[in-house]
């Protein structure tokens, strides 16, 4: 089931359960590397600075004390207990797609939890969004 999510971000995520698997529709900070297009009449220059991005993994949840952020799990190293995670702050988001519900297995989602639970409520040593449980 495809279900798109728009409008009111918080809204639409008020909807996910723990480990859906989404599609988010974002936009992430950019650096302008190439030269300024004002002559297009539709851009004016501005479309140089929106970094469109499309996230897939499991939802995790919301999480953040300053501003708040989706987290999704992108990469699961079913092993190793080691998750590849990314945190997308709601304000960037333009659309979420749920792909589908309730697929995790009992053991992932457990891990999973304990992830969400333990991980990221203290400091640990993370490497580019990887985190090692």
């Amino acid at each position: 089931m495809i279900r798109r999510c728009v409008g009111n971000v918080e809204e639409s995520i008020a909807g996910l359960g723990f480990g859906d698997v989404i599609q988010v529709d974002w936009l992430d900070a950019s650096e302008v590397t190439g030269h300024f297009s004002v002559n297009d009449e539709n851009k004016r220059g501005h479309g140089c600075f929106d970094t469109p991005i499309r996230s897939l993994g499991y939802f995790l949840g919301v999480r953040g004390k300053r501003c708040k952020h989706v987290v999704i799990a992108k990469e699961v190293i079913r092993t190793g207990s080691a998750f590849h995670y990314n945190v997308i702050p709601l304000g960037m988001i333009q659309a979420i797609q749920v792909l589908a519900r309730n697929v995790l297995e009992r053991e992932m989602k457990r891990q999973l939890k304990k992830f969400v639970d333990v991980a990221l409520q203290r400091r640990f040593s993370k490497k580019a969004g990887w985190i090692y449980c």
